[in-house]
């Protein structure tokens, strides 16, 4: 890492990083130096990752950014940067600052603690590695520690490091088959829904088209009825009519015949 004079050169982002370039630089300058590779003191990359963490805390936060830069137009960039006090609030950020930003600068926030999380879960579990077994991963004591992390993660105590990897693959195994066996299970299950809406719509087209087809049935049987009746009336009708022709004929017959008598 180059000699730095201020945060953003400890870094290596340029005065106008916006928050996702100073996220990223500081989760990879974090991960470099949490790996154990580096060939700095152990003291000198537990200051450094202290640096880091000061420097981020400062830049990713608006107000105190605005601050920070602030003291270093000031001071004219020099080095005494560093030792700014980091808890110098602002009351209210920059006015120009959009809906969207505030949003990015939230969301982006919130990503960076997780891997912060991790990021330091990684380095005291490499710490704590370096302290038993000291610079061989391959020794009885690294074997010990993993021993002792698997135990305390799965609650189960392997003879040997083997052992615990054979366990934890068929822990994996067996999750892998719970989530098939699931998997299955909820197609099953989804198949079984679709199989007893199919059933029930079919029984209800089918009622639906049987009362139909008897209302058809009903409706046809009345109007056959109701023709039957207006026919049977016509016929009474015209044989009324007939019957009242022949008598009204008969009658003229007879008053004919009664005036010839005369």
């Amino acid at each position: 890492m180059k000699q730095t004079t201020n945060y953003y050169d400890l870094l290596e982002v340029s005065q106008h990083a916006d928050l996702i370039e100073i996220s990223s630089a500081y989760l990879r300058i974090s991960r470099e130096l949490a790996a154990g590779n580096s060939p700095l003191p152990e003291a000198e990359v537990e200051f450094r990752l202290q640096l880091l963490k000061q420097a981020y805390d400062v830049l990713s936060n608006p107000s105190r950014r605005s601050d920070y830069d602030a003291g270093l137009v000031m001071r004219g960039g020099e080095t005494a940067g560093l030792v700014r006090p980091l808890h110098v609030e602002v009351a209210l950020e920059s006015s120009k600052s959009s809906p969207i930003r505030r949003l990015l600068t939230v969301i982006a926030g919130v990503m960076v603690i997780g891997m912060v999380m991790q990021i330091t879960v990684m380095f005291m579990s490499y710490q704590r590695a370096k302290a038993v077994m000291g610079e061989d991963p391959a020794s009885p004591a690294a074997e010990k520690v993993y021993l002792q992390d698997f135990y305390q993660t799965y609650g189960i105590r392997a003879a040997s490091r083997a052992e615990a990897d054979l366990l934890l693959a068929d822990m994996r195994r067996k999750e892998q088959a719970e989530r098939d066996d699931k998997q299955k299970q909820r197609l099953q299950e989804d198949e079984e829904r679709k199989q007893r809406r199919f059933e029930e719509e079919s029984r209800r087209l089918g009622e639906e088209v049987s009362a139909n087809l008897r209302r058809a049935e009903q409706e046809a049987e009345r109007a056959k009825a109701e023709e039957l009746r207006r026919k049977e009336e016509k016929e009474r009708a015209e044989k009324e009519a007939e019957r009242a022709r022949r008598e009204q004929e008969i009658n003229r017959f007879r008053g004919r015949s009664f005036q010839n008598e005369e």
